[in-house]
């Protein structure tokens, strides 16, 4: 039972975080970019990549990758400004850990 009960917490405890990782990522992008070309990335995600707005947690390096290639090195900035709006150190910091590598560490 308890190993039960302790699956459930870490399962709401991903979604969570999840959760608000996919947040941060639209305020990002909406301070950034602006609403009408941060929902144009987000087309282009799904139309493309089979990405939904939500889903950006779950695939995390192929959103990475989309990103990069729609922004080239501008998605770079976008990617260290999420770090630091979730709390974390930017990318310039950890030379050696990419993006989706460095939000998964997180835990």
């Amino acid at each position: 039972m308890q190993k039960i009960t302790l699956k459930i917490a870490q399962n709401l405890q991903r979604n969570e975080q999840g959760e608000k990782l996919n947040k941060t990522v639209d305020k990002v992008l909406t301070q950034i970019l602006g609403q009408q070309a941060a929902q144009i990335i987000y087309d282009y995600l799904e139309s493309k990549y089979f990405i939904r707005r939500n889903e950006i947690a779950e695939k995390l390096d192929a959103f990475s990758w989309a990103l990069r290639e729609y922004l080239g090195t501008g998605a770079l900035v976008i990617e260290g400004v999420i770090l630091e709006n979730l709390g974390l150190s930017r990318l310039e910091e950890n030379k050696d850990v990419d993006f989706p590598k460095r939000l998964k560490q997180r835990n």
